[in-house]
């Protein structure tokens, strides 16, 4: 056990000397820190009331969803194993005479150390959330303590499955199935009274906020838990919180005995976890399109030149089962509409913040594109076309396909709320091109800062230039909002302002395309 603390030991301190040996990179990071935090004063200095008042049945009904969430994320994710070691640590770890469960507890802390910066990047925020749902004061340190404990008892529960199916690889999917069935059976009292009554938000809301939810261990205590933001510390917090610790105490203990070899399941899970990490430093959107399946499609290469590299891209997105309708499409299609339904708010208001929580989803998901991966391969400099011609062939099914999911979107959640055709064709119009900013921008940041290109410096130089961007943007959409009241105006201006800028970056990034030492 010695041994396995020196490591991490050893890993903390390793990873201090890379920073400081780096000083672009801690200065970056530096920067990063502190526009967090001082963002955070900031929204902490906001003395307004609630800018959105919740009851406490809603506010139930958004904990236990959220903590629902987090179990069947981590519960699934945990039985490929993927998320707790690293290639080194199978070659040198799993071949040393070290117990089982010493390892599993090993794997638990790394992944801990994970979920505490996590805990800590969302706590910044909590002035936002204080100011915007009206929180108690000091409900900061009951959301981070019940947080924490979520996470960690979440870690737990996963390392004792990956353990399970680890003896019983032919378990894996029959334990999955149940997980998801379980959640089939947590939501099936709302499907049944929606069907009698017609009314899903407050079938959805009567079920989620019952009393009766408290009593299911984990997923009930962790909702009350959440609760105390608003009511305080009480009694039964206290016991919640107990009983909790207490089943965290009882995994790391059952972990720790454990004595079982795991070392051929471990390795093929690590595998994929390396080939994503990989993938991700080199700027590839693969990180997602390991081991998936791909479905046998027919199709005849016609196009010739810079548009083979089109077809080619279009064709892998067939393949991949849902052509250009990606998850993030999904997620965003079924939030829209959720919203849309179940929200009782001014419909234009509501309409506006879906496409302001839609750009913000965006921009997370395209941190890497397909498209990133053609700057790494040969051919594309040896096709006898013009710069300008191989980026529009590379980036285009990316634009494309944010296009058909802004009038999935927009079309169907304002179709919903009534939204007049104007206003819905200039909210599809500015997602693309916020969506065609996000991704011509990074190839101003590969053209400008080069070598540094698909790591973390990479990204946040993306991101603060888009923040200066989206501040370029929206502020004269917003003055044009308030003089006129006119949603499709003010969404129309935001689309051209973002229009020209997006013809810029093109000028910019076409350099990228004309040989490799550019690139």
């Amino acid at each position: 056990m010695n041994a396995l603390v020196y490591i991490l030991y050893r890993s903390f301190f390793n990873t201090v000397k890379g920073l400081v040996r780096k000083p672009a990179a801690l200065i970056a990071y530096i920067i990063v820190i502190c526009l967090i935090v001082g963002s955070s004063i900031v929204a902490g200095l906001n003395t307004e009331g609630p800018g959105i008042q919740i009851n406490s049945d809603i506010a139930r009904s958004i904990f236990i969803g959220y903590t629902v969430f987090l179990f069947v994320i981590g519960l699934t994710t945990s039985l490929s194993g993927t998320s707790f070691f690293r290639m080194a640590d199978v070659n040198m770890l799993f071949t040393a005479p070290i117990k089982a469960g010493s390892i599993l507890i090993y794997g638990f802390v790394k992944q801990f150390a994970t979920n505490f910066m996590l805990m800590l990047y969302l706590t910044l925020h909590y002035p936002n959330w204080k100011r915007m749902f009206g929180f108690i004061h000091g409900a900061g340190w009951i959301l981070m303590v019940s947080y924490l404990l979520l996470l960690s008892l979440t870690s737990l529960l996963g390392m004792m499955l990956y353990s399970y199916v680890s003896r019983k690889p032919h378990m894996r999917s029959v334990v999955k199935r149940l997980i998801l069935g379980s959640v089939v059976v947590f939501v099936l009292p709302i499907i049944v009274n929606t069907c009698k009554t017609g009314d899903l938000p407050n079938s959805a809301v009567t079920w989620l906020s019952s009393g009766y939810l408290k009593f299911i261990p984990l997923i009930g205590w962790f909702r009350e838990m959440l609760m105390g933001a608003f009511t305080g510390v009480t009694a039964e917090l206290l016991v919640y919180m107990l009983l909790t610790l207490a089943a965290i105490f009882a995994s790391f203990i059952y972990l720790y005995r454990l004595d079982t070899g795991f070392y051929e399941y471990v390795v093929s899970g690590t595998e994929i976890r390396e080939t994503m990490i990989k993938s991700m430093r080199e700027g590839k959107s693969g990180a997602s399109n390991v081991h998936r399946r791909y479905r046998k499609v027919k199709a005849k290469f016609t196009m010739e030149g810079s548009l083979a590299i089109f077809q080619r891209q279009m064709l892998e997105r067939r393949k991949s089962g849902f052509w250009l309708i990606s998850f993030r499409s999904i997620v965003l299609l079924a939030a829209a509409v959720t919203a849309a339904v179940s929200i009782p708010v001014d419909e234009l208001y509501l309409f506006s913040g879906m496409l302001a929580l839609s750009v913000y989803i965006m921009l997370i998901f395209t941190m890497a594109a397909v498209w990133e991966g053609e700057l790494s391969l040969h051919y594309i400099y040896l096709i006898p076309a013009r710069p300008v011609n191989k980026m529009l062939s590379s980036t285009l099914p990316e634009v494309i396909k944010i296009l058909i999911e802004g009038v999935l979107i927009f079309g169907i959640a304002g179709l919903i709320l009534k939204i007049t055709l104007s206003v819905i064709l200039a909210a599809v119009l500015a997602y693309v091109t916020i969506g065609a900013l996000f991704v011509y921008s990074d190839l101003v940041v590969r053209r400008i800062f080069g070598k540094i290109h698909g790591n973390v410096l990479r990204i946040f130089f993306r991101i603060f230039l888009l923040m200066v961007i989206i501040a370029i943007v929206v502020v004269p959409a917003v003055m044009i909002l308030v003089s006129t009241g006119n949603y499709a105006l003010a969404f129309s201006a935001a689309a051209g302002i973002n229009a020209i800028i997006v013809m810029l970056f093109m000028f910019i990034g076409t350099g990228l395309f004309k040989s490799p030492e550019v690139a």
